[in-house]
Formats: C-alpha cells, structure tokens, sequence
C-alpha cells in the first residue's frame, strides 16, 4: 500500500480543517505532498525518524538545527495493516499544533482504508465484469472461466436470466451510485455489473422456475430507484438460459429494452410478438422505409407529434383530441394534412399499418417524440 496518489487529496482535505502548514513524506522520507509546494520533494529527515520508531516527534527549535528540512511542529506515523506507509506533519507552535495531530492522523488513516476499501472493491467489479465479458464471447465455461467466476463467489449454475437497466443519463458517477443502491435490492445471488457509462448488467440465477423475476417485484424496484435518484430506468429482460447460452439471454434483454409495452418501461422478450421481427429489419431499410412512407413529415413536428398521439390512442378520435388539448375538427384537419402530405391515409387501417411501423422505426432515433422542441431525426 503507498500514499502518493492520495497524498494531495488527503491534504485538500485537512487542510480545510485547520489552519496550520501540513505535510506528507513517504518511507524514504521525501515530502511528497505539502500546503506548501516549494517543499515537495524536499528531504525530511525527521520523518526518517519517525518511520524507524513508528512514534511521533515533536520537532523543536533546536531539532531544526539538527535535522535537514524540518520546521518546528509535530511528525507523526500513518498506519495501514500495521505498517507504517508515510508520515503526516503539522507545522506552528508545539503547543499549538499538539491538540490536532492525533486527531488529522486518525482522520488521515481512516481516509487512506476508504480509499483501500474502494480500490479493492472496484477491482473486484472489473473482474467479475471480465468473467461476464468473456463467458457472452466464448459462449461456453472453460475450467480457467469456471475458476476465475468460483474465485470471486459466481455460480454458474442453474439457470440464468439477464435483465438489462438503462439510466437516462450517461454520468460514471451517478451510475455507481445506483449499482451500490440496487445491490441491496436485488436476490443475494445474482450478479450486479456496471455495463458502459450507463447500463447495468443483472444476472439473476433461478434455483425454479418459480424464481423468475416478477413484473411487480421490476416495477417496485424501478420506481425505488427512479424516485431516489430522479432518474427514468429502462428495464430489458431476457428469456432464462444455462450459463453457457447467457449470450442468448443478454441478446434477448437488447431487443427487449427498444421495445415498450404501453405505459411502462419494462419489457419482457417473451412477451414481444411483431416487434420480434421488426428487431430483424436492417438500419438501411428502416431508414428507406421510414423516407417512401412519413418522410416528407420529417420537417413538421406538430403532424408527427398528432401521429403518434393517434396511433397510442388506437385511432380514437375522442382521445387523440382530449390528449392533444385541440377541437376535434383541428384533428380532422391534421390527419388529412398527414395524408396529403404521405398519400397515406390514417383512417385506413392498411395505410395506417405502414405509418405505425414508420412511427416506430422513427421512435429509434427521437428524442422525445412527446415533445415537439426536443425532436430530432438521427441518421441511422
């Protein structure tokens, strides 16, 4: 365990709690971090001191004579599993500095075990993140795999079910933050990995079939989690699978995740039926499709807003106008602008087919369709 990419956070943190002059030196007693940065890198020959007798020193006036590069105040050791790893330095009076230095010291090595903590946890986090990596690419259990996952306490038996969560927002920060949440949230067996800058990656093990995730356990916690960190958390799940077919349930959890049953963000893939074969259709020909049917709608938000608003209100003309707050004649005359301008009627059911399937090509490349001003076309 060293302290040199820690000594400058230690020190902006003491430093904010006393006034005097503070230093840290490593264990060949060179300052390594200082409120003054003229002595970086200086020779502290008192913290040699300190370091060979694991005590503190109280550096006098006349010990500044004797000892290279030390001003009066108080040396004392950093302890880590026992061992000393450095030293802290308070620099004033004696009499002064005294009060504080057992203080800054505990403070000081409760900083370096928090940061110890973390290191080793997200250590662990990129390991099992390499075992999930690696068994999705291989697509079978090697006895090295096997080992690896059995060391960091992963079973690989039984079957498995992958859930996919996406965040909203791509922030490293916030994300860990939700993983530390959800952790305590989910089965004690299952695996938990940060998956990109905003995606979690679940693996849930089911002993029987009865373990299956439930909708209502899904939407208790996404709405925790949603209402904890005002956040919106998508929710893809995949069919069960043995460890080594995990890849298949980790596709069907991507496909799951673009497809939204009404009013809810959580989607099951066992429960897609014409999105299963749209999932098929290459970027090209959704992006050529969505140009010969609603193309020419591309440039006017309010006719492809009132679109979409009909097709979720099953072509009700009563709803659509109550949702769109407009007359019902308003809404006559928007549908038949909509045919004027794409030869396609919506009030035909075949030509209202092709506009639901452009409308939900489109959907994978808006913004928020709901919200005329924040709409965009992507390029796919």
């Amino acid at each position: 365990m060293n302290i040199y990419h820690l000594a400058d956070k230690i020190i902006n943190v003491i430093k904010g709690l006393i006034d005097e002059q503070i230093i840290i030196c490593d264990t060949n007693g060179i300052i390594i971090a200082s409120t003054n940065p003229n002595r970086i890198g200086d020779y502290h020959e008192g913290s040699t001191i300190v370091i060979k007798n694991k005590q503190q020193l109280m550096i006098t006036e006349s010990l500044t004579i004797d000892l290279q590069g030390v001003k009066t105040g108080i040396n004392l050791p950093l302890f880590f599993n026992k061992s000393v790893i450095g030293v802290i330095g308070i620099t004033g009076e004696i009499e002064k500095v005294k009060p504080f230095g057992e203080i800054v010291r505990k403070m000081t090595e409760l900083l370096i075990h928090e940061n110890n903590y973390y290191e080793q946890m997200e250590f662990e986090h990129r390991a099992v993140e390499n075992v999930i990596f690696d068994l999705l690419q291989s697509r079978k259990i090697t006895r090295p795999l096997l080992d690896r996952a059995e060391t960091l306490g992963m079973s690989l038996e039984g079957s498995k079910q992958v859930i996919i969560l996406v965040i909203n927002e791509i922030d490293s920060t916030l994300q860990k933050q939700i993983w530390h949440y959800l952790k305590d949230l989910i089965p004690e067996k299952d695996i938990l990995t940060r998956w990109g800058n905003n995606r979690l990656f679940w693996m849930h093990t089911l002993s029987s079939k009865k373990d299956q995730l439930k909708p209502d356990f899904l939407n208790t916690l996404q709405k925790a989690c949603e209402n904890h960190f005002s956040i919106d958390l998508n929710i893809g799940v995949g069919d069960t699978a043995s460890a080594s077919d995990l890849y298949r349930s980790y596709e069907e959890a991507l496909i799951a995740i673009n497809y939204f049953p009404d009013d809810t963000r959580i989607s099951f893939h066992t429960n897609l039926q014409l999105e299963l074969c749209l999932q098929d259709i290459s970027d090209d020909t959704k992006k050529e499709y969505i140009q010969r049917t609603i193309g020419t709608l591309i440039e006017h938000n309010q006719l492809l807003q009132t679109l979409h608003v009909f097709i979720e209100n099953e072509s009700s003309l009563q709803k659509t106008a109550e949702a769109l707050f407009i007359h019902i004649n308003t809404l006559h005359y928007r549908l038949s602008k909509i045919h004027q301008f794409t030869g396609l009627d919506p009030k035909r059911f075949k030509d209202l087919t092709n506009l639901y399937l452009a409308i939900t090509f489109l959907d994978e490349h808006t913004i928020d369709f709901k919200n005329p001003s924040s709409f965009s076309y992507k390029n796919t």
